[in-house]
């Protein structure tokens, strides 16, 4: 599929503009440092800072560090084993060094691509769905999920991760599904660059366990390489169920990134 056979390119266009990285610099070296900009077309998180941002991708790291770590960032890191990276031993160094600028390590992330040889996961209904009850799926755009939000009833706090409403990163496409007419489960997915789109979904509890987070977030996966743009799905290390969503969702774990943040 011709998708997939451009997506790494597609990919790693997306990381050098996340960290002010040129194409020639990519070319010479495995692990690429820059100073840290704002450049158009990358992607920005709200109320994160540009001081420091690394992407370890494959055997690439794309690294950008504030002119005044610049140097101590080439120094410790453009021979590092950047697989590595995330040991808490160097995020400890990390941190410290930060921290000498008013900044810390705010997280670190592990993101899924979608895997061209995935197999659709299976999900059960049973207990869910019988002659009685019903379940409706609705898929939105920006303009239906703005309505929604605003919507007497809706309590977005119950939906925070699929639709959390960043000025920086807004949703832009979501499928939630009805039951009886009630909304219990929402997969959204906000525009954090020209190609990417990150997804995010909750199922309310008294419906999780059968599959339905699984369901939504495929179809919009789906969905989203159908509209030529790039899904990805990022989650903590520790959060094995949100992990096994995604690798259920037809999800490949890609790469990792380490934020700061001003103090």
């Amino acid at each position: 599929m011709e998708y997939f056979e451009v997506l790494d390119e597609r990919v790693r266009e997306q990381f050098r503009l996340d960290t002010n990285c040129s194409r020639e610099c990519e070319e010479t070296y495995a692990v690429c440092i820059n100073e840290s900009k704002n450049v158009e077309g990358s992607r920005r998180v709200e109320g994160l800072s540009d001081f420091f941002k690394a992407i370890i991708y494959k055997d690439y790291a794309y690294i950008m560090a504030d002119k005044q770590i610049l140097e101590w960032t080439r120094e410790k890191y453009q021979k590092y084993k950047m697989e590595w990276f995330c040991k808490f031993e160097n995020l400890r160094a990390l941190d410290k060094k930060l921290f000498e600028y008013n900044h810390r390590i705010f997280d670190t992330h592990i993101y899924y691509l979608p895997d061209p040889d995935a197999t659709e996961f299976e999900f059960d209904l049973e207990g869910i769905t019988d002659e009685d009850n019903s379940l409706e799926v609705i898929l939105m755009d920006e303009s239906a999920i703005n309505k929604l939000v605003k919507s007497e009833g809706f309590d977005r706090n119950s939906f925070i991760h699929a639709l959390p409403g960043s000025k920086t990163q807004p949703d832009v496409i979501a499928a939630a599904l009805k039951f009886n007419g009630k909304i219990v489960a929402i997969a959204g997915a906000s525009k954090d660059s020209e190609d990417f789109r990150q997804i995010g979904v909750d199922v309310l509890p008294d419906f999780q366990g059968a599959g339905l987070g699984v369901y939504l977030v495929t179809m919009l996966k789906n969905q989203i390489i159908e509209n030529g743009q790039i899904p990805y799905y990022g989650t903590s290390e520790s959060h094995s169920i949100s992990r096994l969503l995604a690798v259920r969702s037809g999800f490949v774990p890609a790469w990792c990134e380490v934020f700061s943040k001003e103090i």
